[in-house]
């Protein structure tokens, strides 16, 4: 079998940790290198079709970059789904980084195929990611998950000066054609790159989930009337948000690094959250119930802001 990049070139404790299966150990990775030595690519692919469907990946950033530079056609070309969820747990330094330099054209050939995304992070990579995302055209849902705790003691954080920018890289990189679910939680992200976002896909978007996300520009209310007016298909509207965040004026040599005070942070970030908490909480199920609901929420709201 070649091995030159395989998913089996893996140390077998670096495997044994990414997948997490309870039914494979260390002894049984090292039984099925030997085993594969003798019967090649037969092995693997029935490895791929029983393992590697829906794949777990809990990694470091050295793990993650194994993982971007395998093809897919390494993992069996069964996969479908792929879940990445950082853990700090594993140790980077026994591992060190390896790039190989992939092609954007062995990318896109090799993962155009994968129909689920979920992507669960912590300040991580986003342009390792993107690759796999921007390759993924048949993308069907597609979901992204900020770990970092949005607060400390009773105080919320204001929006970290460089992190609506990591996720708004990643969902610009959605390009898939067929994607039907959308869930973003946690986020601070850009009201004019989501509406960006929810107007490409308008034709085939049927599911909408947002929870607990920041707007750094915009409104919500902008939001929703954009899905109101574009997504007719539209057949699930989850939206559960209490905050939003308006851009400050600084002096250009103010300084944003993070103080071990979180009200000082809040006064020294260029992002700040109002003054006062609003609460956005819905969910519509069936066309029907999003065309009449909608207009009236929006309208009510409208009238509670002139006021």
């Amino acid at each position: 079998m070649n091995t030159s990049r395989s998913l089996l070139v893996l140390p077998n404790e670096l495997l044994a940790m990414i997948i997490r299966s309870g039914d494979l150990t260390t002894k049984d990775l090292a039984n099925l290198r030997l085993v594969c030595k003798h019967t090649k690519h037969f092995a693997s692919s029935n490895l791929g079709k029983r393992i590697f469907v829906d794949l777990n990946i809990w990694y470091t950033r050295d793990a993650l970059n194994w993982f971007l530079n395998l093809l897919h056609s390494d993992m069996g070309n069964h996969v479908q789904s792929v879940s990445l969820a950082e853990c700090r747990g594993l140790s980077e330094k026994f591992y060190p980084s390896k790039y190989y330099g992939l092609r954007d054209a062995e990318v896109n050939s090799e993962y155009y195929q994968l129909q689920n995304i979920t992507i669960k992070r912590c300040n991580g990579p986003a342009h390792l990611w993107k690759k796999v995302i921007c390759a993924a055209t048949h993308l069907r849902t597609f979901k992204l998950v900020d770990t970092k705790a949005p607060y400390i003691g009773r105080f919320w954080l204001a929006v970290y000066s460089h992190t609506f920018d990591e996720n708004d890289k990643l969902l610009s990189g959605v390009e898939s054609d067929f994607l039907s679910s959308l869930e973003l939680v946690n986020l601070h992200i850009s009201a004019g790159v989501l509406k960006r976002l929810l107007d490409i896909h308008k034709e085939t978007l049927s599911t909408v989930e947002i929870r607990d996300c920041i707007l750094v520009d915009g409104n919500w209310l902008e939001v929703l009337n954009c899905i109101r007016l574009d997504l007719s298909h539209l057949r699930i509207l989850c939206i559960d948000v209490r905050h939003e965040a308006t851009k400050k004026v600084t002096a250009p040599e103010q300084d944003h690094r993070r103080s071990l005070d979180p009200t000082s942070y809040l006064e020294k970030s260029p992002y700040a959250l109002t003054g006062h908490s609003t609460t956005l909480q819905l969910k519509l199920v069936g066309q029907k119930e999003i065309a009449n609901r909608l207009p009236e929420l929006l309208k009510a709201r409208d009238g509670h802001q002139a006021q």
